[in-house]
C-alpha cells in the first residue's frame, strides 16, 4: 500500500505540471519502446549464431513456432547476404558461415544505430519534460507562498521554507527523472527480455513470470518505514538551514558578541540530528536493496534448476543456442527487475519531500479578492474601523479588540503606546497583510475585503522601521514604487527624499548597486531611498511604522525632513515611540493592550492627564534626568 501511496503523493504534487506535458510523456514511452526493441533484438541472434555458425548441427527444425519463424526469416536474410558476397554457396561451407556472421553483424549494426538515435532523443525529451515540470512546480510554489498573508509568513521558519523550495524540490526532480528513466524504460526492457526468453522456452519463462511479484515483497513491507524516516530527515535538514540562515543574517550580532563558536556548535548539533535521521532512512533503503538482491538471486537459482530439470526430463531446450538465448534473457530480466525495485525505493524515499511540498500548497490563502470586488480610486470619506477585533492564531488575547476609530481624509493620525499595544497590527490590517477577525474596516464607506486588491494597494505607500533594499541598483530600488517611471520622475522623487545629491556622488550614480539589503549604505541613506520609493508611488495614504526610530540624531533629522515633505497633502498614519516626532499630528491615538484608551491632539491629551500624559512624563522625565546627569 505504501508503494502506491508514494506514487500518489508524487502525482498529487505535480499533477498540474504533468497535464501540459502529456504529449511529450507519450513520446518518452514510445522512444522507450524503440530502445527496448533495439537493445533486445540482437539477443534473438544467439540461436542462429550458435547453431548456424559456431556449432553447426545441420538443420534444426524443432522448437516453438515463434523461434521457427525467426529462424526462417534469418535464413532468408542469410541467403540474400550469401549471394551478394559469394554468389551461390553450399550449406555449411566456410563462405556460408562468414555470410551468417556478416548477417548477424549487419542486424546488430542497424539495431545499434536505431538504438543510438532513439536513446539520444529519449534522454533529451525525458530530461526536458522533468526540468520543465520542476521549473513550473517551483514557480507555482513561489507564487502560492508569496500570495499567502503575513499571518503565514510570521509563523513559519524561513530556513524551513527555503529548504523545501531547494532540497525538497531537488529530490522531487530526481524522483521525476527516476520515473521517466527507470520506471518507464526499465519495464519496457523487462518486457523485451521476457519476449526473448519466451521465444526460447515458453514454459520456464511462464514460471519466471509467476515468480517475479515475490520481489515486490521487500518494497511493500519496508517502503512505509523508508517514507516516514525520509520525512523526518528532511525536517532535520530544514532546521539546519534555518540555523545557518540566522547565523548569516545576524552576522554582525554574532561577531559583536564573539559568538562564532557558539553558533557553530549549535549548527553542528542540528547537523548531527540530520545525520542521525538521514542514516535511519539510509538503513531502511539499504534493507530494501539487500532484500531485493537476495530474493532476485535466489529466484535466478530456482529458474536455473527448473530450466535444467525441464531440459533433462522434458527436452525443452533442443540446442545450446536456445538455452543460451533463454539465460541471456533471464539474466537481463533480473537486472531490469533490480533497477525497477531500486527506482521504486528512490521514489518512496523522495515521497517525504513531495509530502512536505504538498503541505505548503494546501496552506489556505486567507487574503483573497472578493469575487465581486469593487474598484476604488481614492479614500473619499476616509477610513473607519467598526468594532474591529483581531487575534493571532494561538494568542491568549486579541491584538486589537473592539476598536472604533475614524481616520479623516488629509489628517495625520499618530499611534502611540507601549510595545505590544497593537499599533503595528493596526497598520497590517489597513494594508491588508491580515484581515480582521471581527468587525470591519471601510474606505469611503466600503469594506476593504470587498475592494480590488490592486486598487487598494495602489492607494497607500508604506515606510517601515527597517528599510529594505533589493540587491540591485539605486534606480531599480526607487523604481519599485512605480515600475516604468521615467528617469526624471525617479530623480524628482530622490530630491524630495533629500537623497539625490548623495546618489549622484556615487561612482556610478543611480546605477550603483546597493549590496545585499543595502549593506553598502548607511541606515539613513537606505531609509531615504525607501522614502523616495514611496514618493514615486504617489499614493494618497501614507503608512509610517517607526520610520526614524532606528536612526542616529543626524540621520533622523534628514529622514524627518524627507518625511515632512512626503506627508504634505496626504492622509498619514504614523507609529512612533518618540513622542517628540508626533506632537504636531492632528490627532494622537493611545493604545494599551490592543484597546484604544485615548484620542486627541497633543495639547488635549496632556491636559487630560491620562495615559498619554504618563507616557510623555516617562519619556521626557527620563530625558531631563539624563540631560541633568
Amino acid at each position: 500500500m505504501s508503494k502506491w501511496s508514494s506514487f500518489a503523493s508524487l502525482h498529487r504534487l505535480v499533477r498540474p505540471e504533468v497535464r501540459p506535458q502529456l504529449g511529450k510523456i507519450a513520446l518518452v514511452v514510445t522512444l522507450s519502446a524503440l530502445v527496448a526493441i533495439a537493445e533486445k533484438a540482437p539477443l534473438a541472434l544467439i540461436d542462429p549464431l550458435f547453431n548456424r555458425v559456431l556449432f553447426p548441427q545441420g538443420d534444426v527444425e524443432s522448437g516453438n513456432a515463434v523461434l521457427l519463424a525467426f529462424r526462417a526469416a534469418f535464413e532468408s536474410a542469410l541467403g540474400v547476404v550469401s549471394e551478394r558476397l559469394y554468389g551461390a554457396t553450399e550449406e555449411g561451407s566456410p563462405e556460408r558461415k562468414l555470410a551468417a556472421l556478416w548477417t548477424i553483424a549487419g542486424v546488430i549494426g542497424v539495431m545499434a544505430a536505431l538504438n543510438a538515435v532513439a536513446q539520444y532523443a529519449l534522454t533529451l525529451v525525458s530530461r526536458r519534460v522533468t526540468l520543465r515540470m520542476v521549473v513550473e512546480l517551483r514557480q507555482r510554489l513561489a507564487g502560492h507562498l508569496v500570495r499567502l498573508s503575513m499571518r503565514f509568513h510570521g509563523s513559519r521558519q524561513f530556513g524551513d521554507v527555503l529548504s523545501r523550495l531547494s532540497s525538497d524540490v531537488t529530490q522531487t526532480l530526481n524522483s521525476l527523472q527516476t520515473v521517466l528513466r527507470d520506471l518507464v524504460q526499465q519495464p519496457m526492457q523487462l518486457v523485451g527480455s521476457l519476449v526473448v526468453a519466451g521465444m526460447m522456452a515458453p514454459l520456464p519463462t511462464l514460471a519466471l513470470l509467476v515468480a517475479l511479484p515475490v520481489i515486490a515483497i521487500p518494497i511493500a513491507t519496508l517502503g512505509k518505514r523508508l517514507r516516514r524516516r525520509t520525512t523526518k530527515s528532511l525536517a532535520s535538514l530544514g532546521a539546519s538551514v534555518e540555523v545557518l540562515t540566522q547565523i548569516f543574517t545576524g552576522i554582525r550580532t554574532v561577531k559583536a558578541f564573539r559568538a562564532e563558536e557558539r553558533e557553530l556548535e549549535r549548527y553542528r548539533a542540528v547537523n548531527e540530528q540530520f545525520l542521525d535521521s538521514a542514516m535511519r532512512a539510509a538503513r531502511a533503503l539499504a534493507s530494501i536493496e539487500a532484500a531485493t538482491t537476495i530474493v532476485s538471486q535466489l529466484g535466478f537459482a530456482v529458474v536455473l534448476v527448473i530450466a535444467g530439470w525441464a531440459t533433462l526430463e522434458l527436452g525443452v531446450f533442443k540446442s545450446a543456442g536456445e538455452m543460451g538465448g533463454f539465460f541471456a534473457g533471464v539474466g537481463l530480466v533480473y537486472q531490469h527487475v533490480r533497477k525497477i525495485t531500486n527506482a521504486v525505493s528512490h521514489v518512496q524515499e523522495a515521497s517525504g519531500a513531495a509530502d512536505r511540498l504538498q503541505a505548503l500548497l494546501v496552506e489556505r490563502a486567507d487574503i483573497v479578492e472578493h469575487p465581486a470586488a469593487q474598484p476604488i480610486r481614492s479614500l473619499g470619506r476616509g477610513l473607519v474601523f467598526e468594532r474591529v477585533t483581531f487575534r493571532y492564531p494561538g494568542a491568549e488575547r486579541a491584538a486589537i479588540e473592539a476598536l472604533d476609530l475614524e481616520v479623516r481624509p488629509g489628517e495625520t493620525l499618530a499611534l502611540v503606546g507601549a510595545s505590544g499595544a497593537g499599533k503595528t497590527t493596526l497598520i497590517d490590517l489597513i494594508a491588508r497583510f491580515v484581515d480582521v477577525s471581527e468587525g470591519r474596516i471601510t474606505a469611503d464607506g466600503r469594506d476593504l475585503r470587498e475592494l480590488k486588491l490592486d486598487d487598494w494597494t495602489a492607494l497607500y505607500a508604506m515606510v517601515g522601521q527597517s528599510p529594505f533594499l533589493f540587491h540591485a541598483t539605486v534606480r531599480e530600488n526607487i523604481l519599485y514604487g512605480k515600475p516604468g517611471a521615467t528617469q526624471a520622475e525617479v530623480e524628482a522623487a530622490a530630491r524630495a527624499a533629500h537623497i539625490h545629491d548623495f546618489i549622484v556622488s556615487l561612482p556610478e550614480g543611480y546605477d550603483t548597486r546597493v549590496g545585499d539589503q543595502g549593506s553598502r549604505l548607511s541606515g539613513g541613506q537606505r531609509q531615504r531611498i525607501t522614502i523616495a520609493r514611496a514618493v514615486l508611488k504617489g499614493a494618497g495614504l501614507l503608512l509610517l511604522d517607526e520610520a526614524t526610530s532606528a536612526l542616529d540624531s543626524e540621520s533622523e533629522l534628514e529622514v524627518q525632513r524627507a518625511l515632512d515633505e512626503l506627508m504634505v497633502g496626504r492622509t498619514v498614519i504614523v507609529i512612533a515611540h518618540r513622542l517628540s516626532t508626533v506632537r504636531n499630528a492632528d490627532r494622537i491615538a493611545v493604545f494599551e493592550l490592543g484597546r484604544l484608551v485615548e484620542i486627541g491632539s497633543h495639547a488635549e491629551l496632556l491636559a487630560r492627564g491620562g495615559a498619554y500624559a504618563r507616557l510623555h512624563a516617562a519619556q521626557f522625565g527620563a530625558a531631563s534626568a539624563s540631560a541633568g546627569v
